[in-house]
C-alpha cells in the first residue's frame, strides 16, 4: 500500500506563491483539510492539496514542490494544444498540460469531451495523408494514455462502500483511451470504477457484473461490429439486471439496435450526468 505524501504549510505555500501564514490560518479554519504531528505541525495530504487547488482556483507556481514537475515542463516548452505533445510524442509535456488544466478545474469530462477528442480525431486523420500516420497515431496513442495515467494518479480515492461502475469496449474493438476516460469519469464523482478495457467478451461483462454488483455500466464502441457481434453484445446488455444503468456511446454507436432501457451517450458528459445521478440517489 503506498504512502500519502504530506506537505508542510511550508511546501504548499511555496507551492502556490503565498504566505506560510496564510496556509495556516487556511488549514485551521478546515478550508484545506490537515493534521497535526504529535508535535503540533500542520500537515496536509497531497490529494487534499490538490482537492483545494481544484476548487479555490488557486495558480501553482512551483510544481515540483506537488510532485509534479512535468507541468514545469509543460510551460517551458510553450506548445498552446495537447495535439503538439501527442505529435511529437512527448509524453512529460503531455502529462504536464493535462495536469495543469485538471488543477485548474477542467473536469475529467470535459477535457475527454474537448482537447483529448479534437487532439485523437486529428491524429487519427493522419494516415490519410501521411505515409507514417499510422506510426504517429499509434506513438500519440501511447503518448495518450500515458498522460491519462498519471491524471487518474491525482484523482481522490473513493470511498471502498461508494457504488460501482463497470465497463469497456466490445469484443473486436482494440481502442483503450474512450473506455479508459469513461472509467476516469465515473471516478471523478465517486464511483468506484472497474474497466474492463478493449476487446472485452459479453460474458466477461456479465461475469464482472454477477460479481461486482454494479450501479452503472458503460460500453464504448470506437470501432464498427459485424451483426453477430453486435447481437452477442446486446443480448449481454439484455441479461443485467434492471436496476443497473447502461450507457453506451462512441462513434460507431449509433448503429447498434439497442434496448429501450439503454442510454445513449454522445460525449463523456452523457455519462458524467448518470453517474451523479446514481451518486445522489
Amino acid at each position: 500500500m503506498n504512502a500519502v505524501r504530506l506537505l508542510s504549510t511550508r511546501d504548499l505555500s511555496e507551492a502556490l506563491g503565498v504566505s506560510e501564514s496564510s496556509l495556516k490560518r487556511w488549514v485551521d479554519s478546515g478550508r484545506i483539510a490537515g493534521s497535526r504531528t504529535e508535535g503540533g505541525h500542520r500537515r496536509i495530504a497531497l490529494g487534499d492539496a490538490l482537492q483545494f487547488i481544484r476548487e479555490s482556483g488557486a495558480k501553482v507556481v512551483r510544481p515540483e514542490l506537488l510532485d509534479l514537475p512535468e507541468i514545469a515542463v509543460a510551460r517551458e516548452r510553450g506548445r498552446e494544444r495537447l495535439l503538439d505533445h501527442l505529435m511529437e510524442g512527448d509524453a512529460r509535456g503531455a502529462r504536464g498540460w493535462l495536469a495543469a488544466r485538471y488543477l485548474g478545474g477542467e473536469s475529467i469530462a470535459a477535457l475527454a469531451d474537448g482537447p483529448i477528442r479534437d487532439a485523437m480525431h486529428a491524429v487519427g486523420e493522419l494516415w490519410r495523408h501521411d505515409e507514417s500516420g499510422v506510426f504517429v497515431e499509434h506513438r500519440a496513442t501511447d503518448t495518450c494514455l500515458q498522460a491519462l495515467a498519471e491524471l487518474r494518479s491525482l484523482q481522490p480515492v473513493v470511498a471502498a462502500r461508494a457504488p460501482v461502475a463497470i465497463g469497456g469496449a466490445p469484443a473486436g474493438d482494440p481502442y483503450l483511451i474512450a473506455s479508459q476516460l469513461a472509467a476516469m469519469v465515473a471516478g471523478e464523482v465517486g464511483m468506484r470504477a472497474v474497466n474492463l478495457g478493449p476487446d472485452m467478451p459479453p460474458s466477461a461483462l456479465v461475469r464482472a457484473a454477477a460479481q461486482l454488483h454494479p450501479r452503472l455500466v458503460w460500453i464504448s464502441v470506437t470501432s464498427s461490429m459485424a451483426p453477430a457481434r453486435a447481437a452477442a453484445l446486446v443480448r449481454a446488455l439484455e441479461s443485467l439486471p434492471r436496476g443497473i444503468a447502461i450507457v453506451v456511446g462512441g462513434q460507431q454507436a449509433a448503429g447498434l439496435q439497442l434496448p429501450a432501457r439503454v442510454r445513449r451517450g454522445t460525449v463523456m458528459e452523457d455519462l458524467a450526468a448518470v453517474a451523479r445521478a446514481i451518486r445522489r440517489s
